[in-house]
């Protein structure tokens, strides 16, 4: 084994195979794309990469699974010899999704994804590089492995490792397991690992505690719950208030760090910038040469231009936020927004910014609206003596709170015309 000393877990232990994937190009990349995009220019120790969550999320997966797998003999088949092949071979694949499952970002992460062609995504990237670049090549080698201690039907491909996070209906006849989808669970849900290491890494490198939640106590309270031979990623009664925390770190980060008002108005003058010095002001299509673009190359390409719409992200000009509605804004609110906005912008052009937010910090719903089921919204909370299921938003007055999407509308006005705006603002809404 290998070792990473990580700042967030500590050391974390990958096998040889999992570190020629690391060492790889592609995973390489990661090291020159921001986590946060801008936000190092608000909170100025947010310099982590994806590189680093990366690693992070493969570690928790495996303890995450391992806390559901020991407490539970026999999960997946009555025969124990079964059940130990397929632990094992849930246990990498997991850890293989967890650690590729960021390789298609883009420069600056989610801040430019408007630049890709023909209505692309991130993933549609990530996809390419698991299948099509040497990345498919090491994850084929951990398959063949599996297959020669296990047997044929244990092997792992890139086709499976991205259909699996991709979370839809496996379509290789080679593998027919409904326990896919529970994998699934630990990369996409409101208890998945992306989550646990990302809140926790991002408040400790931008110097908050908005994120911070007890981590050991939310995996070791991590339960399945079983219906109808389907499995369901669940906690014990116990872990309700970890879970509460969980959400809530979650909830906090977007208000106070990721929908921070400069880092909103900065992701807006970097992708400025990047129509500007991109070719065609796109990314390229083709994955070999979008592979080529990160963080650095984005940098040195803005320091070298001399067009006007590079000056502002250089010398970081930043406008000032004369208006900010609520973080749950009502229809009235965002038409009040609007409408002062638009005056605002007839008189001062392009002086005027506006920004709004609407966005779900979490996919729960009111206990009405979530039944025992595994859409993510209905996360069942499991008594380990009784074996009694209630719902968390049962449980939880705290959570039952907070369904209400963020919905923030800000207008940012030029430096020079701060006094003049404000006094504007303020006689529209005494009107």
């Amino acid at each position: 084994m290998y070792q990473f000393r990580d700042p967030v877990h500590g050391f974390i232990d990958v096998s040889e195979d999992e570190l020629k994937i690391i060492n790889s190009a592609p995973f390489q990349r990661l090291r020159n794309i921001h986590q946060l995009a801008t936000t190092y220019l608000v909170y100025h120790g947010a310099e982590h990469t994806r590189f680093g969550h990366s690693i992070g999320t493969m570690h928790l997966t495996s303890r995450a699974f391992d806390s559901v797998t020991q407490k539970t003999p026999n999960l997946f088949s009555d025969n124990r010899e079964e059940n130990r092949r397929k632990t094992a071979w849930y246990r990498q694949l997991l850890r293989i999704i967890g650690l590729t499952h960021d390789l298609g970002h883009a420069p600056f992460s989610h801040a430019s994804e408007e630049l890709f062609e023909n209505g692309q995504k991130h993933e549609d990237f990530t996809r390419i590089i698991i299948t099509e670049t040497e990345i498919a090549d090491h994850i084929r080698r951990i398959g063949s492995k599996f297959q020669q201690e296990y047997g044929e039907a244990y092997d792992i491909t890139p086709e499976l490792v991205w259909m699996i996070y991709e979370g839809k209906q496996v379509t290789d006849e080679k593998f027919v397991v409904p326990d896919f989808l529970f994998l699934q669970s630990f990369m996409d849900g409101e208890l998945d690992c992306d989550k646990m290491d990302y809140l926790l890494r991002d408040s400790l490198y931008c110097g908050v505690t908005y994120g911070k939640y007890d981590l050991n106590r939310f995996i070791s309270t991590l339960t399945v719950y079983k219906d109808d031979h389907t499995l369901q990623l669940a906690i014990e009664r116990g872990g309700v208030q970890a879970l509460e925390e969980f959400v809530l770190a979650r909830y906090f980060m977007f208000i106070q760090v990721y929908f921070h008002k400069t880092r909103r108005y900065l992701d807006k003058v970097l992708v400025k910038s990047l129509k500007a010095i991109l070719p065609n002001g796109k990314y390229p299509t083709e994955v070999h040469e979008y592979l080529k673009w990160n963080d650095s190359r984005i940098l040195s390409l803005i320091a070298d231009s001399e067009a006007p719409e590079v000056t502002a992200f250089k010398q970081r000009e930043i406008m000032t936020c004369v208006f900010e509605s609520k973080a749950h804004a009502g229809k009235g609110e965002k038409t009040n927004a609007k409408v002062i906005y638009k005056i605002l912008q007839e008189a001062y052009g392009d002086q005027v910014a506006y920004d709004s937010v609407d966005k779900a910090a979490h996919k729960l719903a009111p206990v009405l609206l979530a039944p025992q089921d595994d859409s993510g919204k209905g996360i069942m909370i499991l008594d380990p003596q009784t074996r009694a299921v209630t719902n968390i938003m049962e449980e939880s007055i705290i959570l039952e709170s907070i369904v209400r999407p963020i919905n923030i509308h800000r207008i940012y006005a030029g430096k020079d015309i701060v006094g003049e705006v404000l006094a504007e603002i303020e006689r529209l809404q005494s009107d």
